[in-house]
């Protein structure tokens, strides 16, 4: 399948995997029942259509006073902007799915909290430069091929902020315990096919090569411990013996890897920082600028108009006259506007 296509398969696709029952009328949104083992791990898939509030996880970045700028990679159904705006983040979201955006946002607002999301490329980042404090994505950028990867990286050490914005990414380790004797011996047959987004597996070295080659420095610590991306909390939402046993010992075995540092090398998912100590600064106080429209007028997701920029040209954009459009002159593109969600990726553009 070519990218436009693609893209477009991705852009507008309905992920139910299971009818709402009737009469449902649980608090949580049944995209989100749904999704939860698809997004919160394999260990969910008895909580579906039982889970009674969001299984909202503790983001482990420090909190903020004044509110900074955070985004997320992959949002999903909106958990980690949740998560961003308990510590005074504001939170942006990107996904390639449009029916994403809607959840996460319906889900933000739901928790209290104001956050926007776009439709959007993770190769392609469609922001102005020196604007995020934090860039975070969870078990997604895994799923990419090496040179959306590559793509990814570039946009955010453009978009994290001058000096002190760093990223915060969780991926596979390929030596892993788990990692290395199960899923990682599958990684080559994957790993050519542009648009497959099976999990591509490298090891804590290859992740550095990688990432030096847009940050002059580099970081990883553990996450977690037989088993990819089981977080702090996940027991009390997972149902059944083996789901919370094997909960449990991954956790209690990813905090023997924190006490004993150099265990880290054998973790099954790892976090990597890298902090932008040089770069353009945003001379136009864009961030600042979209921090105070959403201030004066919380819930109006078009605010976010502020940092975004054409992902083909990195120009800025306008919002067309009848709000139904962002427009890139220089690209000579209009891309579409839906129930308040800008659509950021070339296939869904239109020529002026």
């Amino acid at each position: 399948m070519n990218e436009p296509l693609f893209d477009r398969s991705k852009i507008y696709e309905k992920l139910e995997i299971a009818p709402k029952p009737a009469g449902y009328n649980g608090r949580i949104p049944w995209v989100v029942q749904q999704q939860i083992a698809a997004t919160n791990g394999i260990h969910f898939k008895d909580s579906v259509g039982f889970l009674q509030e969001y299984p909202i996880p503790p983001l482990p970045v420090p909190a903020v006073q004044e509110q900074r700028l955070f985004l997320d990679i992959g949002c999903g159904w909106g958990r980690w902007l949740v998560a961003a705006g308990k510590k005074n983040y504001l939170p942006v979201g990107i996904d390639i799915r449009l029916e994403f955006c809607e959840t996460a946002l319906a889900v933000v607002r739901d928790n209290g909290f104001n956050g926007h999301a776009v439709v959007a490329d993770l190769k392609n980042l469609p922001f102005r430069n020196d604007v995020f404090d934090v860039i975070w994505s969870f078990s997604v950028i895994q799923h990419t091929h090496y040179d959306r990867l590559n793509g990814c990286l570039a946009g955010i050490a453009n978009a994290l902020k001058t000096g002190a914005g760093y990223c915060f990414l969780e991926f596979p380790n390929k030596n892993g315990l788990h990692n290395h004797f199960g899923p990682a011996k599958t990684f080559a047959a994957a790993a050519g096919d542009y648009n497959s987004w099976d999990v591509r597996y490298y090891t804590p070295k290859e992740y550095k090569d990688i990432f030096l080659k847009y940050f002059d420095n580099f970081r990883y610590t553990n996450h977690s411990a037989l088993g990819i991306g089981v977080l702090p909390g996940d027991a009390k939402y997972a149902r059944g013996f083996k789901n919370k046993s094997g909960i449990v010992l991954s956790r209690s075995l990813s905090r023997l890897f924190e006490i004993i540092g150099p265990l880290k090398a054998f973790s099954d998912s790892i976090y990597i920082q890298c902090y932008k100590n040089n770069g353009d600064k945003d001379t136009e106080n864009s961030a600042a600028r979209f921090i105070e429209a959403s201030r004066r007028n919380p819930g109006n997701n078009l605010n976010i108009v502020h940092i975004l920029s054409c992902p083909m040209t990195k120009d800025s954009l306008t919002l067309s006259g009848d709000g139904n459009e962002l427009i890139s002159r220089k690209a000579g593109l209009a891309y579409p506007i839906k129930n308040d969600i800008p659509i950021l990726i070339a296939s869904e553009a239109r020529s002026l």
